[in-house]
């Protein structure tokens, strides 16, 4: 394609910090200036000395994208990639020009471009196994008729395999992980959390290993490959992608099973202004509070943000003994950093049986883990997660006129406590799927958002070491604004109106770059605007398999429903 660079993607774990820049107009420091205070909006994690280039993510006020463009090429650094979401861009800029940027008209803020791993979990070896779909009363609402038929569950994840758990109601969305396979697990958590979420039991015969909404549709969003990194700038898109098509695919939950371990506060940090767009459009979205306890202020971004619902994770001790349960130390504590109540409830997130993803990275390293063929146990505040947006997505199906807080609110209000632990432990308590469900939610009250999204990449991505891709068959950490298509990051395109599909489509991508002959005539027909969201996004055009009267094809330009 005309003007983009090629890009071919490969996940590595590498040691290196990374730094993100926001665009926009800036003055330049001038030699012998009297050195003025740190701006509040510069991450600090960001140094200021040196002409060596940072990688950092410049979010930019409503409609200031091109603002934030012209601050950071004014500053001497380059514009990477836009970032619509925030009105911003990732960028690589020089250190001493850090400051400047972030004072420029325009800029709201200027963070570290990091990059993200999934929350760690644990794949167990023990007998044991949750009966989490009665603990959470899940089976409960079944037997009024609730299993989240009609409702979608977007999965952003590691991909979601083929498993006849989910067959028949498996829709594979992007391929952001540059792996190229919309339809392959190979890292194996996502897989999981589909089957936590919505898996029929098909493959598990006389003992059914069902999930909690298992009428329920998925459609995944693939960021991360076979070693399970990924980068804050792959999922902002993946966020993004979640909002511009939220409704073609009926998106009413939203589950994030990972987390960054980033303090950046929420008021400026992209990945908060993403999920809070979301919440705003519609789309409930679950965070796992991370597997970082026992200490105080170990929750993960972005489950730090006070509007989505942050999970914890309980032991429920595979029976119907409520005295018997406790909270895993291992599951992350509030306040946050800002000193916010976190996590909102917790889930049953020990020894969970799932689907699994045949021949994935986590069954190599788990092996005693795996159960029969089609099945894996694992823990961690990511299955507690993927229990609680199954739950979300039985309530969806019972009120389909609930908003997102009024979803949470009943979630929050009907928990159960456990009796002796601290609510900066649990929370509220005890997720109880059926006692919400008969509850009254109260009025809409709307739960006000706080993110203005001018934060970095670099400051977003927190303590993760970052990953590493291949731009021009030269190896790039990205540890700078970088995004892992290669591009600098722009946040001001993150904001407004480009959370809505039709801002995906025509020249409101930079020109001709993305219209015209630069992307037809190249061996692809039909273009959808699923194709031009993303050739505008990428600068590529990804490949799926579409689907024909019922069949697969070979590998096309169509988004299409996988239902194998």
């Amino acid at each position: 394609m005309a003007s983009t660079l090629r890009r071919t993607t490969r996940m590595l774990v590498v040691p290196a910090t990374f730094l993100a820049v926001l665009a926009g107009p800036v003055a330049l420091s001038s030699p012998g200036a009297a050195a003025a205070p740190r701006p509040a909006s510069l991450d600090v994690g960001l140094g200021l000395s040196g002409q060596a280039p940072v990688k950092v993510v410049v979010s930019g006020r409503a409609g200031g994208q091109a603002q934030v463009r012209a601050a950071v090429l004014a500053a001497g650094g380059s514009a990477l990639r836009a970032l619509p979401i925030i009105d911003g861009w990732s960028a690589r800029v020089p250190a001493r020009q850090l400051a400047a940027l972030a004072r420029a008209a325009g800029v709201v803020a200027v963070t570290k471009d990091r990059d993200v791993h999934l929350t760690g979990t644990g794949w167990d070896e023990s007998v044991s196994a949750s009966a989490y779909t009665w603990t959470s009363q899940a089976t409960e609402s079944w037997a009024g008729g609730f299993t989240g038929a009609g409702v979608t569950v977007a999965v952003l994840d590691t991909g979601v395999g083929r498993v006849q758990d989910l067959s028949g109601r498996l829709l594979n969305g992007p391929d952001l992980s540059g792996e190229g396979q919309h339809a392959v697990d190979s890292y194996g958590h996502g897989t999981v959390m589909a089957g936590i979420v919505a898996g029929s039991g098909a493959g598990s015969g006389t003992r059914p290993r069902t999930g909690v909404a298992p009428g329920a549709n998925i459609v995944s969003v693939k960021v991360a490959g076979a070693n399970g990194a990924t980068d804050v700038s792959t999922v902002l898109a993946g966020l993004s992608w979640v909002g511009a098509f939220k409704d073609t695919y009926g998106i009413k939950v939203l589950n994030l099973s990972w987390g960054v371990p980033s303090t950046q506060d929420p008021a400026i940090d992209p990945l908060n202004y993403a999920v809070e767009r979301l919440w705003g459009l519609g789309v409930t979205v679950v965070v796992a509070a991370g597997n970082s306890g026992p200490n105080a202020g170990t929750v993960m971004k972005p489950g730090d943000d006070p509007l989505v619902l942050t999970v914890g994770a309980y032991d429920d001790r595979a029976d119907n003994v409520l005295s018997n349960d406790v909270v895993p130390a291992w599951s992350s504590q509030g306040p946050t950093a800002q000193g916010r109540a976190k996590p909102d409830l917790v889930a049953p997130g020990r020894t969970l049986i799932a689907t699994r993803a045949p021949g994935s990275t986590i069954e190599i390293q788990n092996p005693k883990a795996l159960i029969g063929t089609d099945y894996i146990k694992g823990s961690g505040t990511s299955q507690a997660a993927a229990v609680a947006s199954g739950v979300v997505a039985l309530l969806a199906q019972a009120h389909p006129t609930w908003t997102p807080d009024q979803l949470k609110g009943a979630l929050v209000g009907s928990a159960l406590p456990i009796p002796g632990v601290a609510t900066t432990v649990q929370g509220a308590g005890r997720l109880q799927a059926q006692t919400a469900l008969t509850s009254t939610p109260g009025p809409a009250v709307q739960q006000e958002p706080i993110a203005a999204g001018t934060g970095t990449l670099a400051a977003s991505r927190g303590t993760m070491a970052p990953v590493s891709v291949t731009c021009e068959g030269q190896v790039k950490v990205l540890n700078d604004e970088t995004t892992t298509w290669c591009a600098p990051w722009n946040g001001s395109a993150w904001t407004g109106s480009a959370w809505t599909g039709s801002a995906w489509t025509g020249i409101s991508w930079s020109g001709s770059a993305w219209t015209g002959s630069a992307w037809t005539g190249s061996g692809y027909d039909e273009a959808t605007p699923e194709d031009t969201f993303l050739t505008a996004f990428f600068g590529t055009r990804p490949h799926w398999y579409k689907r024909v009267n019922g069949e697969v094809s070979e590998p096309g330009p169509r988004f299409g429903y996988e239902k194998d």
